[in-house]
């Protein structure tokens, strides 16, 4: 099934018969702000007017005080906020990006926000390259100054969106799969012993998408069968859903082995929102933004960017402030009165309340199997 068609149910009414008059390079600028968790704006679309941002979650100033956190993907959009606002509800804050200076960058903006007595740290992490992942205890040890120290929150926040052509990672891996799954479980197993050294508790948070949704039990397992290299098709989604419900999979599978375990922790995944980030970079293939401004393509009938914007944008689009709003609260522990180690009511949140995955994403026994195929292929253990 095209991404066509799988975003028409979301739309307003208008604008299916408005889609069917634009390009198919139009209709990808457009469809790109309609499916998934974090969506980005692609490049170029006229500016919405944002979706209601008054209600901005924020834990309360000291009440993460020693507490750590790490982020992945922390120098831009909901990364960023997300280190922002913990950081000023006291949390030590690790800022992960591709680049040292990018971390670095970020972490700059993230001390804003802390105080003198807490610290931000900023440590290189390549999700696409297993290399990178596996020296990361080491070389956050090094940038902590303390030897085996304590992780007490994993924000699996990183992600790539709806790359356009087949890419594979430094390993050999699809790269949608391969950054959104694969190298976030290769992360924690990298980061277990640091997790279960944490004194109150660990909480593991893994941000997916309702794009999971887009997955079923026969293409979950075409997939495992493939060795999660599945046939790439319709330009990225299937493969962007795909890692997404595998986002779902790794946290029913992780919170039953730590409950089997024993251990104080716990692990949840969530959907953001449609939120105005960059995670849209790649929807346009490196196309120009003079191509894909709907109002000035001679390809979109006049006036189509001021149509979408009031039917379609201001209605779906949030800004980063409110998107990040459930990954903050499950971090800061708001659902379970602050205690990381209870249970989750559920294992998948969406505004800040517990919601149901689809039944595919939550079938136990293609947990275990994905879990399975994804230490093989990493050659990562998680160590319970």
């Amino acid at each position: 099934m095209s991404i066509f068609v799988l975003s028409l149910a979301i739309l307003p009414p208008a604008v299916p018969s408005l889609l069917s008059r634009l390009s198919p390079l139009s209709r990808r600028a457009v469809l790109a702000t309609g499916v998934g968790g974090a969506a980005g704006i692609a490049a170029g679309l006229p500016a919405p007017a944002l979706a209601d941002s008054s209600a901005v979650y924020r834990p309360a100033p000291g009440s993460l005080a020693g507490t750590t956190v790490l982020i992945t993907g922390a120098n831009t959009g909901l990364g960023l906020e997300s280190a922002k606002r913990l950081a000023a509800g006291g949390a030590n804050v690790v800022v992960t990006a591709r680049t040292q200076a990018k971390a670095e960058d970020a972490a700059r903006k993230v001390s804003a926000e802390a105080s003198e007595a807490q610290r931000v740290t900023a440590v290189s992490l390549d999700l696409a390259d297993l290399r990178s992942v596996r020296t990361l205890p080491t070389r956050l040890d090094a940038a902590l100054g303390a030897k085996e120290a304590a992780i007490d929150v994993l924000l699996n926040n990183a992600g790539v969106m709806a790359i356009p052509q087949h890419l594979v990672t430094a390993d050999g891996f699809e790269k949608t799969v391969g950054i959104n799954h694969l190298g976030h479980f290769a992360l924690v197993a990298a980061l277990m012993p640091a997790l279960k050294r944490s004194a109150a508790g660990f909480r593991i948070i893994t941000v997916s998408s309702d794009a999971h949704r887009l997955a079923t039990s026969e293409s979950i397992k075409a997939a495992l069968d493939a060795n999660l290299d599945p046939e790439y098709a319709a330009a990225g989604w299937g493969n962007y859903g795909l890692s997404k419900a595998a986002n779902v999979l790794f946290t029913v599978e992780m919170q039953s082995r730590i409950e089997a375990a024993g251990l104080k922790g716990s692990a949840v995944s969530l959907h953001p929102g449609v939120v105005q980030t960059d995670l849209g970079r790649f929807i346009m293939g490196g196309v120009g933004a003079e191509d894909v401004r709907l109002s000035e393509t001679a390809a979109a009938p006049t006036g189509v960017g001021k149509l979408l914007k009031e039917t379609l944008l201001d209605k779906v689009v949030i800004p980063v402030e409110v998107g990040a709003n459930t990954q903050v609260f499950l971090a800061a522990a708001a659902d379970a009165g602050g205690d990381r180690a209870r249970r989750p009511k559920t294992l998948y949140f969406d505004k800040m309340k517990a919601v149901k995955p689809n039944d595919a994403a939550a079938d136990p026994a293609l947990a275990k199997r994905l879990w399975e195929i994804s230490e093989t292929l990493t050659g990562a253990t998680v160590d319970l």
